[in-house]
């Protein structure tokens, strides 16, 4: 019984078919690695200016958070020394644009962040 289940051997044209399907295998795997490495460098380099972007916008920020703090600090000297009611409506009124400003600033940079994160994060999902 065991001679009528062995299995035929390769023949040579199966071999030839088996070279040239790795082969085949070989290049588009090839092909495949090359586009990745270029999809990568790409991905590294936007990725470096995003971080560009997020701590120019740190720095930028901060030096406005910086100044709007001393314009404030200002106001506030000057609110104390004038005892005119026009000036304290106008150092008033300035205060609250103080505010204003601020609060946007913060919502300007919350969205910016956000805008960031969604695109890194496109930039990092597998395509």
């Amino acid at each position: 019984m065991a001679l009528f289940n062995r299995t035929p051997k390769a023949t040579v044209s199966d071999l030839d078919l088996l070279r040239s399907e790795i082969e085949a295998l070989r290049a588009e795997l090839t092909k495949r690695t090359n586009e990745l490495s270029f999809v990568t460098a790409a991905t590294n380099g936007l990725d470096q200016r995003i971080n560009a972007i997020d701590s120019r916008l740190s720095n930028m920020t901060s030096e406005l958070t910086h100044q709007l703090h001393e314009l404030g600090n200002e106001i506030q000297t000057i609110t104390e020394q004038q005892q005119d009611p026009a000036s304290v409506a106008a150092l008033e009124q300035l205060r609250v644009n103080q505010t204003r400003i601020a609060n946007e600033q913060a919502r300007y940079e919350i969205a910016f962040r956000q805008d960031l994160a969604t695109l890194a994060e496109m930039l990092s999902r597998p395509q």
